[in-house]
């Protein structure tokens, strides 16, 4: 770049001032670079990750401490972010403020940066910064990449003075930026792997066309002094490689003799690294560990308060990288990135691809060492004149960026996880090497558009190319209804406005020269994209900010999560005038609620389930605690819906084929509906409101807490100032197993049944087979397996012992009833696959059954549960009567299960999805019926068994609420026990329940994978 080229951007705005145009261009944007990261911070909701990291900065502030965990990423941030609490406060604002403070600090370090890029380039590169849609969203998170990404470019920027002006200083900064590299987050391996694969390439260049070629002769390059600073200092931090040659898990810390073998391994890292820089300088070498493990140590120690922090950081974060590569989270195919690109980051690629070959072709004669400048040629110019490619840079600016770019792109492509605020990555250095690029286009370009009406080509060429765009976007059509001709004329303006664009561009651009005709078009068409480009970086970072259509956003935090959060706020306000309100929220949703509810009084985390009724105002429970949160709210609470975290649509481009791809562009149909995801961000018949992509959530309000607010809902006009009592809550209990057998290798057990020996017989529905165990548990035998073969079982469910000993077994999934010996000998079964709309019409066929008993005379009882029936036989299998029907009427059935029968013979039915038992005497006559408040959902697993005990109480299991319900002969609610977990005190989808020999209860407990065994007495009998 010429330093006697002054061009407009030069002159002074004002005669005796030296503010310039250039200095008012870089003021403008960068006035736009801080309004666009801090403008409206708040409104988007915070999503997952960031409630981690703001969460953990706000541990440290309030003094609970900070421990480093390679799971979160390095420190740095969260110190920081702690440090804004101290000064400002917490708040969904300043907890993204460090991170968006390191967004801005990322576009001024091109001005850094200036003797290589030169004023056009700084600009340019600013600009480009400003403007790209990655940079702009992801400064508005607070995440780790900006400080890493920050670092990196002063750790470049370190590098390139040393290499000018070899000054020990330059590289004292090096080492300390380095060190903030690594503080800022593990993605600086990558980087520093990077930065050092060049600067090898460049002393290898330099030695081998040297003088001297002797190994003594490279102390003379600085490119020697900097390979030999980077690998002794981020040697030891590379030791999870010797753990994983040696086949050891560099994050085991279980053992002392696990910790041992990280220990030396890092210690013989160290020491190599020490002894390749004190062989080198061990002054300057000092010098630079000091700096170095000073930073280091002190971040990643919290400042001497967590010594651990110390080998979680240069062993664990390494180690946990490397371990994460097999994870694939996301599951993103290698072409993610460029999906990216494609979307959003079009303009700095085609930037960075036009300055790679510019620079192949004429090379940047600012790489220079300024060793040998002179004062006048040290000036830093504008933009070049003449470019001349110089044999060997000293100062190799450009191909490190090059680098950064076109290397770290692919080796994201290739890691395993693949997420959008990485793209930040090679983003930023490829937005100032098209900046670079882009500012030796400009040459002559002012002179253009001010003397030869260059300014038209901004008007005529957009047109022109809309119009081309429309010309086969909308082709005319031969018919002549009103809507064809309407389109016939689109395309023949179309037409008209394309010849009349390209007339008026080919007239301008032939009174210019060829060099300047060529600069204008690409200044044209970089203003055009740049106006795109800014478009869709608004959209993503403000009009779509947390919605998943913004392709940029990954598991967003939906709007509803800051909209529940004030109400939780405003509630407790209102009811307390403080924020001691009581709320509960579960595993599920606790990020980001965790950050959200930081300052409540009273919170409670629910575990999978709570541990018994809640008394808490207002719980939030995700989907997969739910069903095991809800027997404990009783009907007690309202309940509202919402949306947590969602997903955007990512189907239109997995698995992309040489055909997909041409479907997308070779039809009208497939260009309709890609320019749709690309311009407007619209995916075709997915909108926000049957978004599908989404992990939900519910908040309870306890009624007695909604009644007081009278603008909670309409639903609160229709209850009492106090809820009724809940008795299924007041008689709850926690009750502890006597026994568990859990050796004896079930998988989800069902049905059971006892003989008259006591031996206890199991419904293995998970391994296809009957186990049979004395009255201990201990195992006596096993028979059947898997097939549809006579004898063979497919997912039994019931198993019932007849008077004379014979198993009988509801084979479930084929469909039909078998009998075996006691000892497991098949005998005969019956039935077959059907569905019947008369429920006597056939014994012979059955859906599904599922449970079996026999009664007092010796029949066979069968729930025939998908033809809503319960069906009487006759040992040998003849039929007898059948009773139900679909249907709630007394003596209908929807999806009938469990049976038991009492002493004097009457039947007992789970009539599950109208939650309900009812009762009939030996004739198959209903007599009695009772409402259950349990067996919520129609899950595949949501089915009831039950029990009667010699009193004629009768138990029966709730398996969507991990409990056991106890009633009495008339249906009174007796007890209630049992909650989600795995211990004695625990259930996991309950299902079979059996009575023993002993007087016991036996329950099935199918997740978990074992039987429980209760005192009767002790269980409410």
């Amino acid at each position: 770049m010429n330093a006697d080229n002054t061009g407009f951007l030069d002159r002074p705005v004002f005669a005796k001032c030296k503010i310039t145009w250039w200095h008012i261009a870089y003021g403008a944007i960068m006035v736009f670079i801080v309004f666009s990261r801090l403008f409206d911070l708040t409104s988007r909701a915070y999503c997952h990750d960031e409630a981690i990291h703001a969460w953990e900065s706000w541990k440290l502030y309030t003094g609970q401490g900070y421990i480093h965990n390679p799971v979160y990423h390095s420190p740095f941030l969260y110190h920081l972010t702690a440090f804004i609490y101290w000064l400002f406060g917490d708040s969904d604002f300043t907890g993204r403020l460090g991170a968006a403070i390191g967004g801005i600090a990322i576009t001024v370090m091109p001005l850094l940066m200036q003797r290589w890029l030169g004023k056009r380039g700084v600009l340019l590169s600013t600009l480009l910064l400003a403007i790209s849609p990655v940079v702009m969203d992801r400064s508005r998170y607070i995440r780790h990449d900006q400080w890493a990404i920050f670092f990196n470019l002063l750790l470049l920027v370190g590098i390139m003075r040393y290499l000018s002006e070899r000054k020990p200083r330059d590289l004292y900064l090096v080492a300390a930026s380095l060190a903030l590299s690594f503080t800022g987050k593990e993605t600086s391996y990558i980087t520093g792997f990077i930065f050092g694969l060049v600067l090898v390439g460049l002393l290898l260049w330099q030695w081998l066309h040297g003088q001297s070629r002797s190994l003594r002769s490279l102390k003379q390059y600085a490119s020697f002094d900097l390979v030999v600073v980077l690998v002794g200092l981020v040697l030891p931090l590379a030791s999870a490689f010797g753990d994983k040659l040696i086949g050891h898990d560099p994050l085991d810390y279980s053992t002392s003799r696990s910790l041992a073998i990280s220990g030396v391994m890092l210690g013989v890292f160290m020491l190599a690294g020490m002894l390749i820089g004190v062989a080198w300088d061990w002054r300057k070498f000092l010098v630079c560990a000091g700096i170095f493990w000073g930073i280091y140590i002190a971040f990643f120690t919290t400042f001497f308060t967590n010594g651990q922090g110390f080998a979680s950081g240069a062993v664990g974060s390494l180690g946990y990288w490397l371990s994460q590569h097999g994870q694939k989270r996301g599951n993103q195919p290698w072409y993610y990135y460029f999906i990216i690109i494609w979307m959003y980051e079009f303009l700095p690629f085609i930037g960075a691809i036009t300055a790679s070959i510019i620079y192949a072709v004429r090379g940047n004669p600012l790489e220079r060492s300024l060793e040998t400048a002179s004062p006048v040629t040290a000036v830093v110019p504008s933009a070049p004149k003449q470019l001349a490619r110089p044999n060997s840079p000293s100062v190799p600016f450009i191909p490190m960026l090059m680098a950064w770019t076109f290397i770290s792109l692919p080796m994201y492509s290739w890691a395993g996880e693949k997420m959008p605020w990485l793209a930040m990555q090679f983003i930023v250095p490829m937005c100032i090497l098209a900046g670079w690029g882009l500012g030796h286009i400009w040459d002559g370009v002012w002179q253009a558009i001010r003397e030869k009406r260059g300014w038209i080509l901004f008007i005529s060429v957009p047109i022109t190319i809309y119009a081309v765009y429309r010309l086969f976007a909308q082709p005319p059509s031969n018919g002549m209804s009103t809507a064809e001709l309407s389109a016939t004329m689109g395309w023949i303006a179309a037409l008209l406005f394309s010849l009349g664009g390209a007339y008026v561009t080919a007239r301008v651009l032939s009174h210019i020269a060829y060099k300047q005709a060529r600069n204008t078009v690409a200044v044209v068409a970089f203003t055009i994209l740049a106006v795109i480009t800014l478009r869709f970086a608004w959209m993503a970072s403000f009009t779509m900010a947390d919605l998943p259509t913004a392709f940029i956003v990954y598991a967003q935090g939906t709007p509803d999560t800051r909209l529940v959060a004030h109400e939780l706020e405003d509630m407790s306000r209102r009811l307390y005038g403080d924020l001691s309100m009581k709320v509960s929220y579960d595993d599920d949703s606790f990020w980001p609620m965790v950050w959200y509810l930081r300052n409540f009084t009273n919170t409670e985390i629910i575990v999978d389930s709570p541990s018994g009724p809640s008394d808490s105002a207002v719980v939030l429970v995700g989907p997969s605690n739910e069903d095991a949160t809800k027997p404990f709210l009783g009907d007690r609470y309202y309940r509202r819906q919402y949306r947590l975290i969602w997903w955007p649509d990512e189907s239109w481009y997995r698995d992309l084929t040489a055909q997909k791809i041409w479907n997308y562009i070779g039809t009208a149909d497939g260009r309709d509906y890609i320019s749709d995801i690309w311009w407007n961000h619209k995916w075709e018949n997915l909108e926000l409101t049957q978004w599908s992509l989404v992990n939900p959530f519910a908040m309870y309000v306890r009624k007695d807490v909604a009644a007081q607010l009278w603008d909670f809902g309409a639903e609160t006009a229709l209850e009492p100032a106090e809820s009724s009592s809940d008795e299924y809550l007041t008689l709850w209990s926690s009750r502890t197993a006597a026994a568990a057998w859990d050796q004896l290798g079930l998988a989800a057990p069902r049905g059971m049944a006892v003989d008259k020996d006591g031996n206890v017989y199991i419904a293995d529905s998970g391994n296809n087979r009957i186990v049979v165990t004395d009255a201990d548990g201990k195992l006596l035998r096993t028979f059947g397996q898997g097939g549809s073969a006579p004898g063979d079982l497919n997912e039994p469910w019931g198993v019932a012992v007849a008077p004379s000993g014979d198993v009988y077994v509801a084979d479930t999934w084929n469909y039909r009833i078998q009998v075996y010996s006691a000892d497991g000998i098949f005998k005969f079964g019956w039935g077959g696959s059907g569905a019947l709309t008369d429920i006597n019409s056939s014994g012979d066929i059955l859906y599904g059954p599922r449970d079996l008993v026999f009664d007092t005379e010796g029949n066979l009882l069968v729930t025939d549960t998908g033809n809503k029936r319960i069906v009487k036989y006759a040992a040998d299998g003849t039929f007898i009567a059948a009773v139900g029907g679909e249907g709630s009427a007394i003596g209908q059935l929807r999806e009938p299960v469990g049976l038991a029968v009492s002493s004097d013979g009457y039947l007992y039915v789970a009539d599950t999805w109208n939650q309900r038992i009812q009762a009939f005497d030996n004739t198959l006559t209903q007599f009695n019926l009772w409402a259950v408040d349990a067996w919520l959902g129609s899950g595949i697993n949501n089915k009831p068994y039950l029990a009667v005990d010699g009193q004629g109480n009768v138990y029966a299991t709730d398996p969507s609420g991990n409990r056991v319900l106890e009633f009495n002969p008339s249906g009174q609610l007796l007890a209630v026990w049992g909650q989600a977990g795995n211990d004695l005190k625990s259930l996991s989808n309950p299902t079979g329940i059996a009575l023993d020999s002993r007087g016991r209860l036996l329950v099935a407990d199918s997740a978990n994978n074992r039987i429980l065994v209760y005192d009767v007495q002790a269980a409410g009998g």
